[in-house]
């Protein structure tokens, strides 16, 4: 038996590759296993080759593995595409009606398990689209499993449809179970040992669990125009509006969404934006207004491959100098970056506090390998409850003998008490102009220089709260990973295997970004042999880090082609 085992299963776009993967994650969680799924397509309605890798574990996961133990290939592409990243002995699922093949065809010794897809659905007079449904059976055969939780998992899905869909697909995963199991019998030799994990397990990608958890932080208004790699947070935000009593609006463009967040912010309620690059260009002068009025905002950046359009469907961080820079003028904001789902609901929560505190916007930079991925998490997880700080918030009225300025200066932190609509006398003005402590417009120059003095007050305030580095491994490692975002699992990953070579590393891993940490110098110059690893070209963390301690880091392992990291790659990097 295993401990581990990697699934993959591709075809093209509209084969049902994606639910498929979300389903076998589903079954093995429910079952007490550890597992984290990822996708990889081109931006095709129909077509193309759309792939899904599921890593399934009695242990903890933290990242993919390059090579796959199980191949469910749809089509011939998926066989040419797939086949070099397999591993020994891996087994490959298809229809022969797609091709047959030989050992020869395949760069290392593979077994192949021909399933007549077609055949079955043909004999069962099923729908084409449940091919996958099929395979799914199949795959149980292999690692051993049985059909009573994906059954269960069938009727979840599809109950919406009816009986006659919720069986039909029953019984054609019933026939792909049985065809493996009187065909191949015990020669699958592929079976997972029994699962450990106590605790309910929850299935969620990176940008479900950004909509959960910004409900949880108290979000009431959200104005998000669909773009990828974050439209699953509308899709929650959506479907869950009536029931958590908040506003989801899709507004006919990124420069009008965060307009009316910052306008529903001035009014008092938590409000957050959600966007790509190419929106969020959109977006800037927004983000400059919100610097001039002290709004809190959050904004979920879900990064992907530019500049322009590039590739709209792949993954890259490559945008941490864009949103450090971005806006006219200089006013503070922060910026956090999860690395892995959990990182995501104690990164939201803390943005949106941030942002209600110091009255500034707050980036979630996020990216679309954490944002579409499908990360195993306990259910717990997410029901724990949080602290809410709204910060200098003025909710009961003002007495009449008092003169409310929303922008005063005699604040130590640069932060002034701020009103909700319908406290009385606690009405302002507040547009893009620069204004007195008033609100009203002014173009005084001492007026002005007050203004941005008290503006900047925030960052040393700001910097009181700044997040360290986490640090994990052994302290007196031979090499320190410095990472950011969703490199952190692949590391993590790394490390492990590096251990298994008598090679110590440990890690230094930023969730909060900007204004720079300053605890962050110290553990940097303990160091012995800094290791840079981002997924961009131009290593970004490492620019900030020489910007603001003087150490820089000459070692690097950049990555940008689009694809994740996977732990291998950094470990050939660090044996050669």
């Amino acid at each position: 038996m295993r401990d581990t085992v990697t699934w993959k299963i591709g075809g093209e776009a509209g084969f049902g590759i994606m639910s498929a993967g979300i389903m076998l994650s589903r079954i093995y969680a429910r079952s007490g296993y550890r597992t984290f799924a990822t996708n990889e397509y081109p931006s095709l309605i129909r077509g193309g080759l759309n792939l899904v890798t599921v890593r399934i574990s009695t242990k903890s996961v933290d990242a993919m593995s390059r090579e796959q133990d199980v191949l469910v290939a749809l089509t011939k592409k998926c066989v040419e595409e797939c086949k070099k990243d397999l591993s020994e002995n891996s087994i490959v699922i298809y229809d022969p009606k797609d091709g047959e093949y030989t050992s020869d065809d395949f760069p290392k010794p593979v077994r192949l398990m021909p399933v007549p897809l077609l055949a079955i659905l043909h004999e069962l007079n099923a729908s084409l689209v449940m091919r996958n449904t099929i395979a799914m059976g199949a795959t149980l055969a292999v690692l051993g499993g049985t059909l009573e939780t994906f059954s269960q998992i069938i009727k979840e899905q599809f109950g919406r449809k009816g009986d006659e869909v919720v069986n039909a697909n029953i019984a054609v995963a019933q026939k792909g179970y049985d065809y493996v199991k009187n065909t191949y019998g015990s020669e699958t030799s592929m079976h997972l040992a029994p699962g450990g994990a106590k605790e309910e397990l929850l299935i969620i990608n990176g940008s479900e669990a950004l909509g959960v958890s910004a409900v949880r932080a108290g979000l009431k208004f959200a104005a998000i125009y669909p773009m990828t790699p974050i439209n699953s947070v509308i899709t929650y935000l959506a479907d869950h509006a009536k029931k958590y009593n908040i506003m989801y609006v899709q507004p006919e463009d990124e420069i009008s969404g965060i307009n009316m967040a910052l306008g529903a912010s001035v009014a008092g309620v938590r409000s957050m934006v959600a966007t790509s690059g190419g929106g969020f260009a959109l977006m800037v002068e927004g983000l400059s207004l919100a610097g001039m009025i002290e709004a809190p905002l959050v904004i979920d950046m879900g990064m992907r491959v530019g500049p322009a359009t590039g590739m709209p469907t792949w993954t890259e961080s490559s945008e941490l100098d864009f949103v450090i820079s971005a806006g006219h003028g200089e006013f503070p904001r922060i910026v956090l970056a999860p690395g892995d789902a959990e990182d995501v609901f104690d990164l939201t929560t803390a943005a949106f506090n941030l942002a209600d505190r110091y009255q500034v916007p707050v980036f979630l930079l996020t990216d679309k390998y954490l944002n579409e991925s499908h990360w195993c998490v306990p259910k717990n997880y997410y029901a724990r409850t949080v602290a809410i700080d709204r910060g200098k918030m003025i909710t009961e009225d003002i007495p009449d003998s008092e003169t409310y300025l929303r922008y005063r200066t005699d604040v130590d932190d640069g932060v002034s008490p701020r009103t909700v609509t319908g406290v009385a006398n606690g009405n302002f003005i507040s547009n893009s102009y620069e204004h007195r402590q008033d609100g009203l417009m002014t173009e005084e120059a001492n007026e002005r220089r007050i203004m941005v003095d008290k503006r900047n007050q925030k960052f040393a305030a700001i910097q009181s709260a700044a997040i360290a580095p986490a640090h994990t491994g052994d302290d007196n490692a031979d090499i320190t990973f410095v990472t950011w975002g969703t490199t952190k699992g692949p590391v993590r990953e790394a490390i492990k295997l590096l251990s298994g070579k008598n090679i110590k590393a440990n890690m230094i891993h930023f969730t909060w970004l900007y204004p720079f940490p300053e605890k962050a110098h110290e553990m940097l110059k303990k160091a012995k042999r800094l290791v840079l690893v981002e997924q961009n070209s131009m290593g970004q963390l490492g620019g900030l880090i020489r910007k603001y301690t003087g150490i820089h880091i000459e070692e690097r392992i950049l990555k940008y082609d689009g694809r994740p990291f996977f732990p291998e790659e950094i470990v050939k990097r660090m044996t050669l």
